[in-house]
């Protein structure tokens, strides 16, 4: 017994020591050279994901802009969601519905976009960043690490249909290549402009949004289309926001047809990826969402916890102790290194602050190498692999950044 403690004791001693190491390349990955594309599909909620329209929602006259199209709208999930069903479901791997034992959460205070995207792309909450201000991201993203790790310099590009996502990238330090809001393609991120280029900055200056801070998710998807086939980055994110905007405004049949087009535009980018030889079978594809949405009729256009309508989401005030399903999140992965294993089981809700670490691994880099308060990645082996490497992983509290800290003076790129 007391052999075994030692060796215990040894290897825990063994791994904490190497979260003090400069940053490493993780295992060996599956492929030859491995690339992610990380997608984010701003406050859809895992109720439409995984089982379709509302029909509480649907009845309500006061949610639907166009009430003669009800017949066409997409309702079943497969209607709605075609290629996370058919291809990612039976191909890949889903986390988050609910109903059959699979959740997944953030772990954020306040359960809204800028907490939210901070702690998907930090790997860990920041309870300070309690606003969706235009203020820059006092944490480095993985995104932001990344780009200065060897093999990934300049191969790190994102593109995001809100204005704030130069903020949480914070652009301004990080150097990173952002495309987002309304701002044209510039020859400084894509080099000298294509044709295609030159178009998308004509329409997108000529075409009106609904809103005054996102743009349609067309351009932005288009944007990243084109990046991918001229620039061909390592790591690219691309932030849907659609779905958040057409709920805040209560039209739930716009709401249900932008579900519809964003799940297009994945198909779009996942056929792009496959017919392109850089990508093609070297490719993980994960996709996940910021936050939750209230889980009934009558807050499903809202989301705040209680803390966030004490303050920055007072006008939520009626919802007193928070819009209950905010924090309720899900995840779907597709790619080589993710094996087909459908709906995931989860014995405990993944967290949103994993998914940094998870990207970072996917492209063989270590994250909590460098951020000790990042969360440990996502188990994405098979079941008996998945149990394994929780078993091995050096698991970070979230919520309160336990760990073990790196040494004073560690750098954004370790020496």
């Amino acid at each position: 017994m007391l052999l075994k403690l030692s060796a215990r004791y040894l290897c825990l001693s063994m791994l904490v020591s190497t979260c003090w190491l400069p940053a490493q390349a993780a295992p060996a990955p599956t492929v030859k050279s491995p690339k992610v594309v990380l997608v984010s599909i701003d406050g859809l909620r895992w109720q439409e994901v995984f089982h379709g329209a509302d029909p509480e929602i649907l009845r309500n006259s006061q949610f639907i802009r166009h009430a003669d199209q009800l017949a066409e709208l997409p309702t079943k999930p497969q209607q709605l969601m075609p290629f996370v069903h058919q291809t990612i479901a039976s191909q890949g791997m889903l986390v988050g519905d609910r109903r059959r034992g699979s959740a997944m959460q953030v772990s954020n205070p306040w359960h809204f976009s800028y907490p939210g995207y901070n702690e998907l792309l930090s790997g860990y909450p920041d309870p300070a960043i309690n606003s969706n201000g235009k203020i820059a991201n006092p944490n480095v993203t993985v995104l932001e690490w990344l780009n200065q790790q060897p093999g990934m310099a300049q191969r790190v590009a994102a593109f995001g249909s809100w204005d704030v996502l130069p903020f949480i990238l914070n652009t301004e330090r990080s150097k990173l290549p952002v495309n987002a809001g309304f701002a044209p393609m510039n020859e400084q991120m894509a080099g000298p402009l294509t044709p295609q280029l030159k178009l998308l900055n004509q329409l997108q200056r000529q075409t009106p949004s609904p809103w005054a801070a996102v743009r349609l998710d067309v351009f932005t998807q288009q944007f990243a289309l084109e990046y991918l086939t001229q620039k061909k980055p390592r790591l690219l994110y691309i932030a849907y926001g659609e779905t958040d905007d057409f709920a805040h405004d209560g039209q739930y049949d716009q709401y249900l047809k932008a579900i519809r087009r964003t799940d297009g535009f994945i198909k779009e980018l996942w056929q792009q990826l496959q017919s392109d030889p850089f990508y093609a079978g070297q490719t993980t594809l994960l996709i996940s969402t910021d936050h939750g949405r209230g889980d009934n009729a009558s807050s499903w256009q809202h989301h705040a916890s209680g803390r966030a309508i004490a303050g920055y989401m007072k006008k939520l005030k009626n919802f007193g102790n928070g819009v209950s399903g905010s924090d309720q999140i899900w995840l779907a992965a597709l790619g080589p290194q993710i094996p087909a294993r459908g709906l995931v089981q989860t014995q405990q809700p993944w967290s949103q602050s994993q998914v940094a670490s998870t990207v970072a691994e996917l492209l063989g880099y270590d994250y909590q190498a460098y951020q000790y308060k990042a969360a440990a990645a996502i188990p994405l082996g098979t079941a008996d692999e998945a149990t394994v490497q929780l078993a091995d992983r050096r698991i970070v509290n979230p919520a309160d950044g336990a760990g073990s800290a790196p040494p004073q003076g560690s750098a954004l790129t370790p020496q």
